[in-house]
């Protein structure tokens, strides 16, 4: 049996031969791979614009959180600023009124028939100052039979005594305040030393001084 001979070219290389011999076709091919690239490169500065763009956000998010936290604390401090005047208000006022009592006790009339209305009028406004430190957290600072504590205290003076502990707070001169950690005025106050301590202190002193 004859095998029969296929002369005819295959499907594939007349392709190849049109499209090698084809200017055409070959444009077409030069113009789609230019388009790619250019799709290629627009796709990239797409993602540059974007990471930019977070990169943007996030200094923007940190810009406001600073710029609130800068707020906050320029605010807390006008206010802490404003209610250590109102303490040395309160305090002026407390000691006026206990001026006024002790001058009472002792039968001073120092203010003559109006005494007793202005102590009401301190009362009053003594009472009204201690809503508002209240209203505002402050509470005062534990100084008396109190460990001496530099952050919360402050030494003016020290008494000799040999039946309390060094550094234990004996007296306090003027009240302490604070809010929360936030040490507004320090407690003015004068702490126990043993009398031994204190000589030997003075002794020290006085040698340094030769």
């Amino acid at each position: 049996m004859n095998e029969k001979i296929n002369n005819e070219p295959k499907t594939e290389e007349i392709c190849r031969e049109a499209t090698e011999g084809s200017p055409v076709v070959g444009n077409k091919l030069s113009e789609l791979e230019i388009l790619k690239q250019s799709v290629d490169e627009q796709k990239k500065k797409a993602q540059d614009y974007y990471e930019q763009l977070l990169r943007l956000k996030a200094d923007f998010e940190n810009y406001r959180k600073r710029s609130d936290a800068e707020k906050r604390e320029h605010f807390e401090d006008g206010k802490n600023s404003l209610i250590t005047e109102l303490i040395d208000v309160f305090e002026t006022v407390k000691l006026a009124k206990g001026m006024i009592e002790k001058s009472a006790t002792e039968g001073s009339p120092s203010l003559g028939a109006n005494g007793e209305s202005v102590q009401q009028g301190l009362h009053l406004i003594e009472k009204k100052l201690a809503e508002i430190l209240k209203l505002h957290e402050v509470t005062a600072i534990i100084s008396v039979g109190e460990k001496y504590n530099p952050l919360l205290h402050e030494v003016v003076g020290v008494v000799e005594n040999d039946e309390v502990e060094d550094d234990i707070i004996v007296e306090e001169i003027k009240a302490g305040y604070k809010i929360d950690d936030k040490i507004l005025k320090p407690a003015i106050v004068k702490i126990a030393k043993k009398e031994t301590r204190i000589i030997a202190n003075k002794e020290n002193n006085a040698n340094n001084r030769e």
